[in-house]
């Protein structure tokens, strides 16, 4: 049994490269919208959008919010985002997300983390001296389903949405925090620190198996995962509770750009696996919603494979 402890994760914001977003409709994550204006050049302009008591996550000591500026249709402005103010008039800490590039980017963006209901202001210059008016967007973290919380039910949509880009099947606006056109770790990880926790702080561990009807029982030295006479399998694991699991890529360098899945309420998971080889490795990143990270190797002995002289079909 291998495990990979990994140092305390948090959410750090992925470098965005400049993608073109619509901008007819904000996704259903959006906490709500204003407008405001700069008047003069040098001018800096603000917007508020109200963030409300049920939009912070119980038991975390911050939520993670989006902050997304645009031009109105017909603004000249080519806004920058300067500061974010809550409500009590102080300034929260910034996360440069990307600029606003007519064309590119279809708005500046950027990603506070936030310890109080009330007011989230936004104030805005204009690049280069120009003016106009402008669209602020604040966005909710992890909040796929656009109820205004992030609870188990976003977990479970989010996990059919990881991997895939913008224009693909699977693709889900609300699970792209960033909106860079993927949904892939850095979204992950900005979900699972916004989570509910199901339990208390704990240290992150995992149990992992095959499933009882899978597992090969015989006379032989064991290896640190399980054994096996089927190609298709499932393993069963235990971690905590609201945690995503991350499978690897099918080249195992360690990028974890496979599928997702999430635990259910008691913490457990099932993964559907198919043997190739003799000895099939299975590494699983596990993200619990204590900004904790562990990585489990999981390897699997396929038993005809590695007989002499079996025929598969």
């Amino acid at each position: 049994m291998v495990h990979h402890h990994l140092p305390r994760s948090r959410p750090s914001i992925e470098p965005l490269e400049p993608r073109l977003q619509p901008s007819s409709a904000w996704p259903i994550n959006t906490i709500d919208t204003s407008t405001g204006t700069i008047a003069q050049p040098g001018e800096v302009g603000s917007a508020a959008v109200a963030v409300a008591s049920r939009n912070l996550t119980v038991g975390k000591p911050n939520t993670l919010f989006g902050v997304f500026v645009q031009p109105t249709p017909g603004s000249t402005v080519v806004p920058r985002i300067v500061a974010v103010e809550e409500s009590d008039g102080q300034k929260v800490s910034l996360q440069p997300g990307r600029p606003y590039v007519a064309g590119r980017s279809d708005a500046a963006a950027a990603f506070v983390k936030v310890d109080q209901p009330g007011p989230l202001t936004v104030m805005v210059a204009g690049e280069n001296h120009t003016t106009g008016s402008f669209t602020y967007a604040v966005t909710l973290a992890g909040d796929v389903n656009g109820d205004g919380v992030i609870d188990l039910s976003d977990l479970q949509l989010f996990a059919a949405a990881y991997g895939s880009k913008a224009g693909e099947p699977a693709y889900n606006p609300a699970a792209d925090f960033n909106l860079n056109g993927t949904v892939n770790l850095y979204d992950a990880k900005a979900l699972e620190h916004n989570l509910t926790p199901l339990t208390p702080d704990q240290p992150i561990k995992a149990v992992v198996n095959l499933q009882p009807s899978d597992q090969a029982h015989y006379a032989a030295s064991k290896n640190s995962g399980g054994s096996t006479f089927m190609k298709d399998v499932t393993i069963v694991g235990h971690t905590t509770p609201g945690s995503l699991v991350i499978e690897d890529s099918k080249a195992q360098d360690f990028t974890f750009t496979g599928a997702a899945v999430p635990t259910n309420a008691q913490g457990y998971f099932f993964i559907k696996a198919k043997n190739f080889a003799g000895v099939n490795q299975n590494d699983l990143l596990i993200l619990d919603p204590f900004s904790k990270q562990l990585i489990r190797a999981f390897p699997i002995f396929w038993i005809p494979y590695a007989a002499a002289g079996s025929k598969l079909k």
